[in-house]
Formats: C-alpha cells, sequence, structure tokens
C-alpha cells in the first residue's frame, strides 16, 4: 500500500529521492507521475486501486481530483507496465504521463518542468498551477 503525504509536501519528497540518489545512489531511478480519471465520479476508485496497488515504499499525494505519484526504483519501462495496467483496469478513462530521474531531469524543477510539458503537449492540462508560486 501507498504511503500517502499531503500535496504541500510533494516537491519536498522529489527533493529528498534526488539527494539519496546522489548521496547513497539509491534510488538510482525513480519516476514522477500525473494521473486524472476523464470523469470526476471515477477519481475515487482511482485513488484506491492506485493505493492498495502500489508498494510501501511509493508516496502518492492529490489535489483538485489529480493524482501525483513518486515510484523509488522505477524506470520507464516499469512506469509503462504500471500504466498499462491502469489504463486497462479503467479502459482508457485515466489520463497518465510519467517521467523519470535521472533521463528526464536531474533536479527537482527538472523533473516537474518536463512533467509539466508533457501533460500540457499530451492532454492539455496545465499543472503550472500546482508548481509555480
Amino acid at each position: 500500500m501507498a504511503v500517502e503525504i499531503d500535496f504541500k509536501d510533494f516537491l519536498k519528497i522529489v527533493d529528498l529521492q534526488i539527494s539519496f540518489s546522489k548521496r547513497f545512489k539509491c534510488p538510482k531511478v525513480f519516476a514522477v507521475a500525473f494521473l486524472r480519471p476523464e470523469r470526476k465520479e471515477l477519481f475515487g476508485s482511482l485513488e484506491k486501486v492506485i493505493q492498495e496497488a502500489l508498494r510501501e515504499t511509493d508516496i502518492l499525494t492529490s489535489v483538485d481530483g489529480s493524482i501525483f505519484l513518486i515510484l523509488p526504483e522505477t524506470d520507464k519501462k516499469g512506469a509503462e507496465f504500471i500504466s498499462r495496467a491502469i489504463y486497462d483496469f479503467f479502459k482508457g478513462e485515466v489520463v497518465e504521463v510519467y517521467v523519470d530521474f535521472p533521463e528526464d531531469g536531474e533536479t527537482t524543477e527538472e523533473l516537474i518542468k518536463t512533467l509539466e510539458e508533457r501533460t500540457k503537449n499530451k492532454f492539455g492540462y496545465f499543472l503550472e498551477k500546482y508548481f509555480r508560486k
């Protein structure tokens, strides 16, 4: 079962993952994800399924009907596997975007910027409102 945190702490936890990786080389990789159901009434089900299906080391937070994840030791291949499983379970009614450290960014700012760009380009969602002050 994933660990749930307050959204206000999300960027701090991404920073922490990067610090662990640089200092201890663990995790060597991790994924940051954005998920949102196509229909609002699916949010509760999506959040429950994700929380129960993910590992104890995975981190989940939600804000405004969107879910953000940190998946330690998950590379693009692992993220694609999770994405396919969620997509199939919810019959394609979930918007998902994944980025990974260090390939898509070596700092929190770079990772979040890549996540924002991919989400905007792929689905038209603007995540800047959550991360920009």
